[in-house]
């Protein structure tokens, strides 16, 4: 039996051929574009045109958070809403780009196309991935491999919210070929024991970040969101913790 041999992705060639059978029209989003610069540009809004990347940092933020928000409370007129505004952000800082003659937004829409292209070969070429565990795999070897990755660090957005921190680092961690296997009782012997250790040690800090980390390393083996469980849990203390009546 002659075995197949997985075919190289052409996505340059994809990519066109999904542009050429483009069904929906794009003329809200022509039109979103064509407003962001007439802001932008000379006679335009003056606070709009003070704006710098540095400003957009601090809003798209702020926007992410707020689409999170509404999206806990399947509130789709809200998330319609949000997807909007985030949409306004990615649109400006593009352009802003642009401007310095950097790159615009069809690069970025093009980019993007490709990628995703290339890390699906299962679906645009013949190669096999059956599960989403082996999706999942391919994608973290594939982009360490094409990105020159020589450790994990180098893949970790180090401005993120510590928990999610752990949690994209325990997922790149368990495809590591040369691993070392932790167990879940090991794990909870360890953080009882640092527990034992935090009131007695001078440096709690030390011992209480090993704490953190161990139950971050446990979560990662319940397939658990460590960032979304304790932000979940806050909410929902914070809703019965009433303030007394003045």
């Amino acid at each position: 039996m002659t075995r197949r041999v997985a075919q190289p992705i052409d996505a340059t060639f994809i990519y066109a051929n999904l542009c050429k059978k483009r069904i929906i029209k794009m003329k809200e989003f022509d039109a979103l574009v064509k407003t962001i610069r007439k802001l932008r540009a000379p006679g335009g809004c003056p606070w709009d045109r003070a704006q710098t990347v540095e400003n957009y940092k601090k809003f798209i933020l702020e926007e992410t958070y707020e689409l999170i928000d509404e999206i806990s409370r399947n509130n789709s007129e809200s998330v319609r809403e949000e997807l909007g505004d985030i949409f306004l952000i990615l649109v400006v800082i593009a352009d802003m780009f642009q401007a310095k003659g950097k790159f615009n937004l069809a690069d970025c829409l093009k980019r993007v196309n490709e990628k995703l292209i290339l890390r699906h070969p299962h679906v645009f070429s013949s190669t096999k991935l059956k599960t989403d565990k082996e999706v999942l795999a391919y994608w973290i070897k594939h982009k360490a491999k094409h990105k020159n990755r020589k450790t994990i660090k180098e893949r970790l957005p180090l401005v993120a919210p510590a928990l999610l921190l752990a949690d994209i680092f325990f997922k790149e961690y368990a495809h590591l070929d040369n691993k070392k296997e932790h167990k879940k009782s090991e794990i909870l012997r360890k953080v009882k024991n640092n527990l034992n250790l935090l009131g007695r040690r001078k440096d709690r800090k030390a011992v209480f970040s090993e704490i953190l980390f161990e139950i971050s390393r446990l979560s990662s083996l319940y397939n658990l969101d460590p960032e979304n469980a304790l932000r979940e849990k806050v909410i929902k203390e914070a809703a019965s913790s009433k303030y007394p009546l003045f």
